[in-house]
């Protein structure tokens, strides 16, 4: 960015958020988070909004104070999936009205699984979504902001394995079963690929697409490693410790052990291109640790002797 900006965000206190609120804040930006009351703190250096995206009078002055939006939160908390994304439909609606003709940028989180499974080749940005799949009403819902008129409407979809610091949402429901069961599940051969981005790599997308005043529409974000998901079963098992073992259940088994949508995105080939990202935003993936060494040995790994590690399959 060449000019310091004020920028206002939801979901500052999360997994992604933080991290882009931590870039904004390094490159000398004012960066303003809406809190729900009792929420996780922000980092350090970020003013705190009391908010909620069920009310948005409470956020319409900062809103329309600020040179740009980034929306990473969603509101799931003690709500039916069904019920959220109305809310999050709702909020952004709400947000596209007020700052219509203002040519403010306001980006967008969003995944991918809803544009269905991509075989052996990889999906782009205008593959259409699968109307039948469950997450598809939110891709309508977050879809309304890079068609909304004067606004720069920015929509990030992020590989299905966020990685790192040991965190993210399906990495550690994979990781904690196999550490007290003893199991890492793998759904039949594990043949299907996902494609992954580091937590730091995916922060830089979204600052990215602040800064850059040509960056409109859909862009996907993913590394170049594109694991299978027998891959990730082994690097888990290996993470787990010493006695963790490979062990081969079917999606009914799985999603008994974990839930019905993880089970069924372990078996979902879901590998994105993220040349346009690449292209127009400048982004890249360099120098983050893959995937499979960082469940295996790094942030999601027990310590463990070289020589214990192998898991049994």
């Amino acid at each position: 960015m060449t000019k310091q900006m004020t920028v206002l965000m939801t979901g500052a206190s999360g997994y992604v958020g933080r991290r882009v609120a931590d870039r904004l804040l390094g490159l000398g930006h004012a960066v303003h988070a809406v809190v729900r009351p009792g929420g996780r703190p922000v980092p350090d250096g970020v003013r705190a909004l009391t908010g909620d995206l069920e009310d948005f009078d409470s956020m319409r002055v900062p809103i329309e104070r600020a040179d740009a939006v980034i929306h990473c939160a969603f509101p799931a908390h003690g709500r039916g999936w069904a019920e959220a994304v109305a809310v999050e439909a709702r909020f952004l609606s709400a947000l596209l009205s007020a700052l219509e003709g203002s040519d403010k940028p306001v980006v967008v989180s969003n995944g991918s699984i809803f544009l269905g499974d991509s075989g052996t080749g990889r999906l782009h940005e205008g593959a259409p979504v699968r109307e039948e799949h469950p997450a598809a009403v939110r891709a309508h819902g977050v879809g309304q902001v890079t068609g909304a008129p004067g606004v720069r409407g920015v929509e990030l979809r992020l590989a299905s394995f966020v990685y790192g610091a040991g965190g993210s949402v399906f990495l550690p429901l994979l990781v904690e079963h196999a550490r007290r069961t003893g199991r890492s599940l793998r759904v039949g051969v594990g043949d299907a690929r996902a494609s992954v981005v580091h937590v730091e790599a995916a922060a830089d997308a979204y600052v990215a697409a602040v800064a850059r005043e040509d960056a409109r529409g859909v862009f996907h974000i993913a590394s170049e490693e594109e694991p299978t998901m027998a891959q990730i079963a082994r690097a888990v098992a290996v993470g787990a410790g010493p006695g963790t073992r490979v062990v081969t259940v079917d999606e009914t088994e799985a999603a008994a052990a974990l839930d019905p949508f993880t089970a069924q995105f372990l078996t979902t080939n879901n590998r994105l291109d993220a040349t346009r990202a690449r292209r127009q935003l400048g982004w890249h993936h360099a120098g983050q640790l893959p995937l499979l060494w960082d469940v295996a040995f790094g942030s999601y790994a027990r310590r463990t002797k070289q020589s214990d590690a192998t898991p049994r399959i």
